[in-house]
């Protein structure tokens, strides 16, 4: 996902930047309160970058790759832990396991896993900084 961003200043290796919040945001200079709100980006490219460009910002590759794969495997491996440990654990409760009961495990494990990545990800924000794709000028 990428998203368009005012640079407010450029010190030395530190890039500060806010969100533009509608189009004529970008070529505005009163400093209105979105401004306020900056962040820091980097920039792997090594682009010029001048205060008051806008600029395309996106989240880095290794980071959208890591957060695809742990969101594919992650609910994958729960749902076929589900499954497999569906019997050992109707054992426990002195029941027979079902195809109904396997279904129940598997869907119970799925939220489990949605529920554990919906807290990790709250609590511990995805590293690192939005990159500089593009200038636009």
């Amino acid at each position: 996902m990428t998203q368009k961003a005012l640079v407010v200043s450029v010190e030395n290796d530190a890039i500060l930047a806010a969100r533009i919040q509608k189009e004529e945001c970008a070529s505005c200079s009163a400093g209105c309160g979105a401004k306020k709100s900056c962040f820091e980006v980097a920039n792997p490219r090594n682009l010029a970058v001048k205060k008051g460009e806008a600029v395309l910002i996106g989240a880095s590759k290794k980071m959208q790759a890591l957060q695809g794969t742990v969101s594919l495997l992650l609910p994958v491996a729960c749902a076929v832990a589900g499954y497999l440990l569906a019997a050992p654990l109707m054992a426990l409760l002195g029941k027979t396991v079902t195809s109904d009961a396997k279904a129940v495990f598997v869907l119970l494990f799925l939220f489990l896993s949605s529920l554990a990545v919906f807290i990790v990800t709250r609590r511990f924000p995805v590293p690192g900084k939005p990159e500089i794709i593009e200038v636009l000028g």
